[in-house]
């Protein structure tokens, strides 16, 4: 689709609303495996102490006939978004995706199940509505990253808001102004910091940037406008959340290739190429943040090839890109919460175990005094390069002498190694549990692997209720 505008705001509107609905096998499939990985940790973050203070107070703010995962009671679509994105990010066992740098779909999966649970909308338009809104979070990522993220913005709740409301005015079928104003609504929705690391607000990032891209369509649906300059101008997202030496970023950023990140918005080709397909999402093969994947996998496989254990080694050392580990700023955690964010925690249990599940991340499970020990065998280095131009080294020394090492460019559940439909439900059974009886079990699954033949979200959304 040709779009001609100079403007950003109304190049993606114009995408957006006017892209036809034909996509291919890859990104159809690509569109349903997001929902079941989303659903899936949904599931027991609706548990989480976080999940359910926020619907306590959901509850009260906005009644309505939207479901929320684990809960009874109905809830306003944008109160439903609030809960549900809370619960998809609690566990941060969610997806990520590299254009963005943030966990796309656990701001736009519930949001777009809220919009459908209200309206009654069938699994094709969800899907289209997907990959519409995944392209459009894509798109506004590239159009400040890799800085806004390295420079503390917390993507997930601001790049995620943005794009999640281009998704929901699809989904709405909204027109192209009126998309156009939610879209630059959005902006106005859109705010969170890293320094929320390791506490409860990082999840409630996802569930704010949800519930603002719903608030920001409706606003639009009913009329309320926005300005045409919120993305590239001075005083729009492009420069405010990135910084004001913006121009000398760009020129930085002219001759690399990190994921199509120029810090610039594109207003040519918003659909070439299609990023579900380019690039495609990061499903969680472990239940902590994705800095710690790629050292974590290379622990692993060398764990794995050797068979060496944890008494036999004196030391792992690490060399990773600097934004990897500057999330990791947890050497000790104390809590669940910090556990997530610790590079120490996440190798200590991969070398005890020999993998790193939800019941490592359990409150009772962090401060095992046969994990504590092992902290302290984990070494890092910080690498002043692009993840793209430098690969995760993994060195592993045994008390024997012998060392051994490998390089991680990609983790395992990226588009390079991605995880199959069975491992995918391996996942959702390991995240379900007991938590779901037969009948709602049965009923989540067969909807979720028949959304292209248009099944029907309410249906979905009852089998997760309470």
């Amino acid at each position: 689709m040709k779009v001609n505008s100079d403007n950003p705001l109304h190049a993606f509107a114009a995408w957006t609303a006017g892209v036809d609905a034909t996509w291919s096998g890859l990104a159809l499939d690509r569109a349903r495996d997001a929902f079941i990985d989303t659903v899936a940790v949904m599931i027991p973050g609706a548990r989480e102490e976080v999940t359910r203070k926020v619907y306590s107070l959901a509850a009260k703010w906005g009644k309505g006939d939207c479901r929320a995962v684990g809960f009874e009671g109905g809830l306003s679509a944008p109160m439903a978004a609030l809960v549900n994105g809370t619960a998809a990010h609690a566990l941060d066992f969610d997806d990520n995706f590299d254009p963005a740098k943030a966990h796309a779909s656990a701001v736009l999966v519930p949001a777009l199940l809220a919009i459908a649970d209200e309206r009654d909308l069938k699994g094709g338009q969800l899907l289209d509505a997907y990959i519409v809104g995944l392209q459009m979070i894509g798109r506004v990522g590239q159009g400040v990253n890799p800085f806004h993220r390295s420079r503390g913005w917390h993507a997930t709740a601001t790049v995620g808001a943005v794009g999640t409301a281009a998704g929901c005015a699809r989904l709405m079928g909204l027109s192209e102004q009126e998309t156009a104003h939610a879209i630059s609504l959005s902006t106005s929705l859109a705010g969170g910091f890293m320094s929320q690391f390791g506490t409860m607000t990082k999840p409630l990032h996802a569930g704010l940037a949800a519930a603002g891209a719903v608030q920001a369509a409706q606003f639009a649906e009913a009329g309320i406008t926005a300005g045409a300059n919120t993305l590239h101008a001075a005083n729009g997202m492009g420069t405010l959340m990135v910084g004001q030496d913006v121009e000398e970023l760009r020129e930085a950023m002219a001759d690399k290739d990190e994921y199509g990140q120029k810090v610039q918005f594109a207003t040519r080709d918003i659909g070439t190429p299609l990023h579900i397909e380019e690039y495609g999402l990061k499903l969680k093969r472990f239940p902590n943040c994705g800095s710690v994947h790629r050292s974590l996998d290379g622990l692993l496989f060398l764990r794995e090839k050797h068979g060496f254990t944890a008494p036999d080694v004196a030391e792992i050392f690490v060399r990773a890109p600097a934004a990897h580990l500057r999330n990791l700023m947890y050497e000790c955690p104390t809590n669940s919460m910090e556990a997530k964010f610790s590079l120490e925690y996440g190798l200590a249990v991969g070398l005890l175990t020999g993998n790193a599940t939800l019941a490592d991340y359990e409150e009772a499970a962090i401060g095992r005094p046969e994990v504590t020990a092992l902290l302290s065998l984990v070494r890092k280095e910080y690498v002043e390069k692009l993840e793209s131009d430098f690969p995760t080294e993994v060195h592993v020394t045994l008390k024997s002498g012998t060392t051994m090492s490998v390089d991680v460019e990609m983790p395992v559940g990226s588009s390079v190694a991605p995880l199959t439909l069975d491992q995918l439900w391996d996942k959702f059974d390991g995240c379900v549990g007991t938590l779901l009886d037969t009948e709602r079990y049965s009923t989540a699954r067969e909807t979720l692997m028949t959304l292209q033949q248009g099944a029907s979200a309410r249906t979905l959304m009852s089998s997760l209720a309470a």
